[in-house]
This record gives C-alpha cells, sequence and structure tokens, in this order.
C-alpha cells in the first residue's frame, strides 16, 4: 500500500539485529535479492525484496504468515521496525526519487502466507477415535530441517484452521543432551500453550486419554439411578453431589486403565477431571433428575471453597433467585433465558461457583457447550 511516511526517510545511525535474529540473503527467480529473518523462537519473521522499478530501486516488506493467524501480529511487532530501519538506510544510501517513493515502500508489512517459492512437505497426523473413528485430533511433526515449532504451526494454519481439531506441533525426540529422551511439544489450537517437553510415554498418554474420553461407553444411567441414596435437600437444592460423583466413577472405571490415571481422582476439581467425567455425569444427573419429575432446572457445581472439592445441586427455577444473588445481572438474565428454552430431556444447564467468579454453561444435545464465559461474583449473601 502506499506510504505516508516523509521523504526521505531518517535513517538510524547504529542499527544491529536483535540478538534473536538472524537474517540471509537469497536470489529469486525474478533476479531480485530477498533478505530474510528468522527469530530464534517465531522463526521466519519476513523478508525485504530488492528489485528494479524502472531505473528506480523497489524495497517490498513481507511479513511471514496468514493474516488471520493470531501470531502474525507478534511476528510484526519484532519484524516491523527491522524493516523499516533497513528500508530507511537503503534509501538514504541509494538517494531514491522523492516522486516514486510511495511506489517503492510500504508502511506496514505485508502478511505473505506460504507461496511457490518456498515449497514445504510438512507430515502430520489426524488421531481417530477407536470406537466411533470420529477425528479427535490433529498432530503436526516437526522437521528441524524446516524450521522451529512456529515456523510449521504458521505454513500449517490453514490446515489447522480448516480442521478445527485440537492441534499441537510435536519436535523430534532429542538423542543427547538434558532433554535427551524427550521431545518440544506446542499446542496451537484451539488455545496456546507455553512449549514444554514431553516423553514418548507422556504424549501417547495424552492422545490415549483424548481418544479415550471421545465416547467412552457408560453403563445406562436410568437403571442405576435406584441404586443411589435419595438426593438431600439442604442447600441452595436437591444435594446430588454423591450421586453426580458416582456416575464418575463409572465413567471412569470404563476407561482403560492409562487413561484413568492421567485423569485422577473425580472427586477433585482438575480441568481434565471436569471436562472427561464430571460435566457428563452432572449433564446425565441433571437428565435424570428431570426424568424423575423433579421438574426443569440449573446443575449448581459448587467450588466456592477453592480447595478442590465440588458440590453438585440440582436447582429449580424457584431456586435459582437465591442461588445467583451475588451474580451479575447478565448471568441471571442469561440462566433465566436458558431455563425457558432448554430441552431437559437431551440438554443441560450448568452452573460453575468458583471463589470469586460464576459461568453458566448451555450444553446442547450434541455435547456442545456454549457459554459467555466467567463472571465476577458479588459479596456472598448466602442461600
Amino acid at each position: 500500500m502506499p506510504s505516508s511516511r516523509t521523504w526521505p526517510p531518517t535513517p538510524p545511525t547504529d542499527f544491529k539485529l536483535p540478538p534473536d535474529v538472524t537474517s540471509t540473503r537469497d536470489t529469486l527467480a525474478t533476479g531480485a535479492i530477498a533478505y530474510s529473518f528468522r527469530h530464534a523462537r517465531l522463526g521466519l519473521l519476513g523478508r525485504l525484496v530488492i528489485g528494479a522499478l524502472g531505473d528506480q530501486t523497489q524495497v517490498t516488506s513481507e511479513l511471514s504468515g496468514d493474516a488471520d493467524d493470531p501470531m502474525t501480529a507478534e511476528r510484526l511487532a519484532i519484524f516491523r521496525p527491522i524493516s523499516e530501519a533497513l528500508t530507511a538506510i537503503l534509501d538514504h544510501r541509494i538517494g531514491g526519487d522523492p516522486a516514486t517513493y510511495a511506489a517503492r515502500g510500504t508502511d506496514t508489512p505485508a502478511p505473505r502466507p506460504p507461496g511457490p517459492d518456498a515449497t514445504h512437505l510438512i507430515k502430520s497426523k489426524v488421531v481417530q477415535c477407536d470406537r466411533c473413528d470420529a477425528f479427535v485430533a490433529h498432530i503436526i511433526f516437526a522437521d528441524e530441517a524446516t524450521g522451529t515449532l512456529e515456523d510449521h504451526a504458521r505454513l500449517m494454519y490453514g490446515r489447522i484452521r480448516e480442521l478445527g481439531l485440537p492441534a499441537w506441533v510435536l519436535g523430534p525426540i532429542q538423542e543427547r543432551g538434558r532433554h535427551a529422551g524427550q521431545a518440544e511439544l506446542l499446542a496451537v489450537y484451539p488455545a496456546r500453550e507455553p512449549v514444554r517437553w514431553v516423553t514418548e510415554a507422556e504424549f501417547d498418554a495424552m492422545m490415549d486419554a483424548i481418544t479415550g474420553v471421545h465416547c467412552a461407553p457408560a453403563r445406562p444411567e436410568a437403571d442405576a439411578l435406584d441404586l443411589l441414596p435419595d438426593p438431600t435437600n439442604l442447600g441452595p437444592g436437591l444435594d446430588v453431589t454423591a450421586q453426580v460423583n458416582a456416575r464418575a466413577r463409572r465413567r471412569a472405571e470404563a476407561l482403560p486403565p492409562a487413561v484413568r490415571r492421567t485423569l485422577g481422582d473425580p472427586d477433585q476439581f482438575t480441568p481434565e477431571t471436569l471436562q472427561a467425567l464430571l460435566v457428563p455425569s452432572a449433564v446425565a444427573e441433571a437428565q435424570a433428575r428431570y426424568r424423575a419429575s423433579q421438574g426443569r432446572g440449573v446443575l449448581l457445581c459448587d467450588n466456592t471453597d477453592g480447595r478442590g472439592a465440588v458440590r453438585f445441586w440440582y436447582v429449580r427455577p424457584r431456586e435459582t433467585p437465591g442461588v445467583l444473588a451475588d451474580a451479575p445481572a447478565e448471568t441471571r438474565a442469561v440462566v433465566a433465558a436458558m431455563l425457558q428454552v432448554y430441552d431437559p430431556k437431551a440438554e443441560a444447564i450448568i452452573v460453575l461457583r468458583l471463589p470469586h467468579a460464576i459461568q453458566a454453561v448451555y450444553v446442547q444435545a450434541d455435547g456442545t457447550l456454549r457459554s459467555d464465559g466467567l463472571h465476577r461474583l458479588g459479596p456472598r449473601l448466602g442461600w
């Protein structure tokens, strides 16, 4: 795009590349000269391409990556000062014509997805559920010859977005050094996490956990109700903690031993246990309460003591105002709307209470979770 900078640009007098950035020089098929800049962690940041524009010299700044990739902004923050400084130095040295400067330069390096001048063959694998064959994970195998883990995530961004599966970039196993027998692992979708080192056994256990809980068989929920104690009504609603925990244990018992070890104690409030065992067990209990003629309601997961133990309550519409008294107005409105529209035979409403926050979750019939996120609680008013 045309530049709005004044001409001539002021070149820096003491420019040096950042210590974690290196550069290489190549000649393109067009005869233009390309200077590529790489970051130790982020990989290829971008390049400056110097070519001819009539009898003038054109400097094009290209930012590496897809415009929609969240990491593109991080690459831009490092590459833009480099691009601007070197462009200023070049213009100062070659004495470009002010009338053609707008055509020869750019303000912001433009994102450049992988093009035909750089061909990459990256190995990847889509992991399937052992029971239903559904795709459940996307593994990208990093090759040191191609670049860093971030290089692989950048080059595969389009495919990652297309599949929409949990995705990781897995590096090669190190043969020597303090990380011998381990490989770097970068979680890239749906949430990014810092790179960590894992052994082959640890990675396999993680994949087993994902495939093991995808559609793990459970014993018939309705038939098991008679084996459980009747819920009490000594709190904000029906105390169904024993029922939910019993369902969670049944689900855990149906999983392979290696998977159970990765999940921990079903009674403890951890993200893995919550997603794999407690949430589906809470949904099943809420639907069972409705079938037992206890009406529509919300399944309250109460972890307000912050120590890990969770209490579960089945809260009917007339009881929700007391339970949500310290919740923000938007949360109360969302829960009221959910109670009106959800299908209690196939769906559920879960309200998660933490020491200082609350979240309402709508669990659809296909298992999809919908929520507007966590909201801060006001002073506890009691039930």
